[in-house]
């Protein structure tokens, strides 16, 4: 009997990590992934376009928009792909029409938001190749 709660603890394990993988290759954003100016064009388009719902200091103002700071910002970036983010952002933002932003704008306000919340900058600007962004995983601090 203890032989069979042992081998199911190592299968829930092993199924646990597996979830939680990251892609061959894959880098983290704690090495610095996009620039201080990068991020900076990501807020100047951020307050112009993402504030009115998402709120200024990145807390929503809107019911139905999701705040992008603090325990929501963890929950729903921590071990995701910046390429997820990317994707859903322009796929979905603005709300009634989306992809209305160019791709650079795009990955520029992902960069905002991530060092809004604290993910350190590096010296290479993120670029809006999915296939890159695919490789590097957010790693809150």
């Amino acid at each position: 009997m203890r032989k069979y709660v042992v081998i199911g603890t190592l299968l829930l394990l092993q199924g646990i990590s597996v979830g939680y993988a990251q892609p061959i290759g894959a880098r983290s954003t704690a090495s610095g992934v996009f620039t201080v100016e990068q991020a900076k064009n990501g807020e100047r388009a951020f307050q112009a376009k993402c504030a009115t719902c998402h709120g200024e200091d990145l807390h929503s103002t809107d019911a139905e928009a999701p705040d992008l700071s603090e325990g929501a910002f963890k929950f729903g970036w921590q071990g995701k792909t910046i390429a997820n983010r990317f994707e859903q952002i322009r796929n979905t933002m603005p709300l009634g029409n989306a992809r209305s932003l160019d791709d650079q704008t795009y990955i520029d306000i992902v960069a905002y938001i991530l060092r809004f919340n604290g993910i350190p900058s590096g010296t290479q600007k993120l670029e809006p190749d999915v296939r890159v962004l695919e490789q590097i995983v957010i790693t809150i601090p």
